[in-house]
């Protein structure tokens, strides 16, 4: 028996490939906003030949849609012509044939239940804070927490977060960052991401594309971080370091401060942390003193988590 279960994000999809019991994972770049009418080609490059697949999205929500439902039946009919009668994970947290789906807007922005169903089958509840290259999840769950939620709503409530280890630019973070000993406000333009500031800060693995199209070198970080300040690099280089700490930390307070709120309402005294930027949420944690625990030391892939998920979904259900 061979299962596959995808996630499919407007930046990144990630694969599971599950065969008697040994799995494999890989992270796929594919940005929905300037590749759309490749996808059902891309899909059918990952050459995944398999007797189940099982599929779940957020890339419905990348504005090359006009809606999520046009966003997720695109994607859900690229899957069917793709594959062989696949799964696709709905809002019920049940997995539908494509024949079966009355309301694509069902598949939409489901992933995060595919992790909570992992979650408490393997820790029965806690919270878990899922810091990826776009947006931080937090999820809690166990017999106290709530079943579905919309983005809408979870934003609504602190649940969702835009704010990532890669793709969020850095001037949503912040406004203004110290120079000098001074305040400097920030150009409101799409000059350098998060990547930036952690290439600069500990070399992260840049995986995304850069602001400019320009290279993923520390020397083209330096310079997209500049050109916030409207600067070259010359001017603020011996600035850049304590720059890209302060945007770190101040997204390092929006987190803690989404924690501390889910905790409060929970009482839980611990998070689990996990996806690619999960540094960041154990930091969180500790500037409010709850204790962390990092998913990667359980699971040799949290990062994918959601594909996880999936396949506990398919191994659980009467499909199998």
């Amino acid at each position: 028996m061979k299962i596959v279960a995808l996630d499919i994000g407007g930046a990144n999809t990630k694969i599971l490939v599950w065969e008697d019991g040994k799995s494999e994972s890989q992270l796929e770049y594919f940005p929905f906003w300037t590749e759309k009418q490749r996808f059902k080609d891309f899909l059918s490059s990952l050459d995944l030949d398999a007797d189940i697949v099982a599929i779940t999205m957020t890339a419905e929500l990348c504005d090359v849609f006009s809606s999520k439902e046009e966003g997720a039946q695109f994607i859900a009919d690229c899957c069917f012509e793709v594959f062989e009668r696949p799964l696709f994970l709905t809002s019920h947290s049940d997995l539908r044939r494509h024949d079966e789906i009355k309301d694509f807007k069902t598949l939409a922005a489901t992933n995060w239940l595919a992790s909570k169903y992992y979650l408490e089958k393997r820790f029965d509840e806690g919270i878990l804070v899922d810091v990826g290259s776009t947006t931080t999840d937090i999820i809690p769950f166990g017999p106290g927490a709530s079943g579905f939620a919309s983005d809408f709503e979870r934003l609504k409530t602190g649940r969702l977060l835009y704010t990532g280890l890669l793709r969020t630019p850095a001037n949503t973070i912040v406004t203004s960052v110290p120079v000098n000993g001074r305040l400097v406000p920030v150009a409101s333009e799409y000059f350098a991401i998060t990547a930036d500031v952690y290439n600069i800060l500990w070399g992260v693995d840049y995986t995304c594309d850069t602001p400019d199209g320009a290279g993923k070198t520390q020397g083209d970080s330096l310079r997209r971080v500049s050109r916030l300040l409207c600067a070259e690099p010359d001017e603020v280089k011996d600035e850049v370091l304590g720059i890209c700490e302060y945007i770190h930390d101040v997204q390092v307070e929006k987190i803690a401060g989404a924690i501390e709120n889910a905790v409060e309402d929970f009482e839980s005294e611990e998070i689990i942390a996990a996806g690619v930027g999960r540094r960041l949420a154990i930091e969180a944690a500790k500037k409010i003193e709850i204790d962390a625990l990092d998913l990667e030391t359980q699971v040799d892939i949290a990062w994918n988590l959601p594909c996880m998920g999936l396949l506990e979904l398919v191994l659980d259900s009467r499909e199998v």
